[in-house]
């Protein structure tokens, strides 16, 4: 793998300074031919084929732990669309819950091939922040710090600094719109992120789109009443893995309980600890030594002290991170699944009625049905990636036609039936759900045609269009 030159020796910064590239180095790249056969073969379902080539860079950056003055080396990927018609968009995907260290984007990771998508068929330079405590991250930061507002917040800020640095290195433009996204702990992280970037670095960035998807933003109620619950929870090992990364933290917390055995009943206490300490278990591994109750490995007075104080250190620190106490006010699209095991869906109720209530100006949210934590991954992804990239205005954005084909598609929202305004000759017409299935093809004659789907499900197609020569261009079709 080639090495690229340090560039951070020469770099002056401090606290939140916008210079945090430490270093960059060329993972590999992909001919639009090899993105398409990759995503074949990982199973990676796409609605519409890739544009664009890519190039794919692991990035080492500064971001704060513990304080904001007090910076360390973490680690990302930002991955660049080659040969865009016009300067790009910068997105951040921000991954789900993961404790062994190579679970991360620069590691082949299980999310990674999610910023090929957003690059090769949007178009959108995509940074990737491989989460604190992960990847190539100083030894220093002792465990993964989970559900943190501050350091998930800051881990996302810096890598997008990070990706406008090193595409100015590489004389590439940016269009200066930003989308953040993210499933599970990213879903969190990117409302965190955007609560960050509107409160203090507003004029820094310029957000055009939020799509968080299945995250635990209501920690005060709907995770505290998980975590209370007498009941068997799917991921026992969140319960631990938030509470070693929040007494790593918070000085209130680590001096009520100083030891993990202050915390957790033998012997969960010399065997879960050290596991996610050691950063190399996952937490299907971790889970094999946990009670299906989550409550149950923590000591009986600890469950007593958060239960009658209100003002318990833990409480106070879930309150600081909740986030359900602000006004988003970029445009937000939630997504969720009502049978979602790991993250309870009224996490995503409740964030959408307490937006509303602050006077959020454009909340949207979308139930994609009785499907578990995992099914629900591939119809949020597909449909919050039109949604985002549909926002961007620059014209890289791969959901935007081609405009070697030009076509007109109306009335768009339909009911399912339509015309289509096209050039002269023979087009191939086909839609594609979001999960990537064909669901219809026909040919196209004629300069005006009308096409009925019947009993076609209310929901977000891509439609594609495609001549003799190859050439192809597509529209999001939206029916209702």
């Amino acid at each position: 793998m080639k090495r690229y030159l340090l560039v951070a020796i020469t770099l002056f910064f401090f606290g939140n300074s916008k210079a945090q590239l430490v270093s960059y180095s060329l993972q590999l790249s992909y001919t639009v031919a090899q993105l398409d056969s990759f995503f074949t073969a990982s199973g990676f379902a796409l609605p519409i084929p890739p544009q664009y080539a890519i190039d794919v860079y692991q990035v080492i950056y500064k971001t704060p732990y513990k304080d904001i003055d007090s910076l360390v080396n973490v680690s990302g990927i930002v991955v660049f669309p080659k040969n865009t018609a016009c300067p790009s968009g910068l997105g951040c995907y921000a991954h789900g819950s993961f404790s062994r260290w190579d679970q991360v984007p620069s590691y082949n990771g299980p999310e990674r091939p999610i910023g090929f998508f957003f690059a090769g068929v949007g178009g959108v330079v995509t940074a990737m922040p491989d989460e604190l405590g992960l990847g190539d991250c100083d030894s220093s930061v002792v465990i993964h710090t989970y559900i943190n507002k501050f350091h998930s917040g800051y881990a996302s800020i810096n890598i997008m600094r990070a990706a406008r640095q090193l595409a100015d290195t590489l004389n590439i433009p940016l269009s200066g719109e930003v989308a953040l996204t993210g499933y599970s702990q990213g879903g969190y992280t990117t409302m965190a992120t955007a609560k960050l970037i509107q409160e203090e670095y507003s004029s820094e960035f310029n957000v055009v789109a939020l799509a968080p998807m299945s995250g635990p933003y209501d920690l005060n109620v709907t995770m505290v009443d998980l975590m209370l619950s007498n009941e068997p929870y799917a991921t026992p090992g969140y319960l631990p893995f938030l509470l070693l990364g929040y007494h790593s933290v918070y000085p209130s917390l680590s001096q009520l309980y100083p030891t993990p055995s202050d915390v957790f009943k033998y012997p969960y206490d010399s065997i879960i600890p050290p596991m996610l300490y050691s950063r190399d278990y996952t937490l299907d591994d971790v889970a094999q030594f946990c009670t299906q109750v989550p409550r149950q490995m923590i000591k009986d007075n600890v469950i007593a002290e958060f239960e009658n104080d209100l003002n318990h250190p833990l409480r106070q620190i879930l309150a600081e991170n909740d986030l359900l106490g602000w006004s988003p006010q970029k445009p937000v699209k939630i997504a969720y699944c009502t049978l979602d095991e790991q993250v309870p869906y009224l996490n995503a109720i409740h964030a959408d009625s307490a937006w509303r209530a602050n006077n959020a100006p454009d909340i949207q949210i979308e139930n994609f049905g009785e499907t578990n934590h995992a099914g629900c991954v591939q119809p949020a992804l597909t449909s919050s990636a039109f949604y985002m990239l549909g926002k961007f205005s620059s014209c890289s954005a791969g959901i935007h036609e081609t405009p070697t084909i030009s076509f007109t598609v109306y009335p768009n929202p339909s009911t399912g039936e339509f015309i289509i305004l096209k050039e002269a000759g023979a087009f191939q017409i086909s839609i594609f759900n979001i999960n990537g299935q064909k669901i219809y093809h026909n040919t196209l004659m004629n300069d005006i045609e009308s096409v009925s789907l019947e009993n076609i499900p209310a929901g977000i197609y891509s439609l594609e269009l495609s001549n003799t020569n190859g050439l192809r261009a597509h529209r999001k079709l939206v029916v209702h």
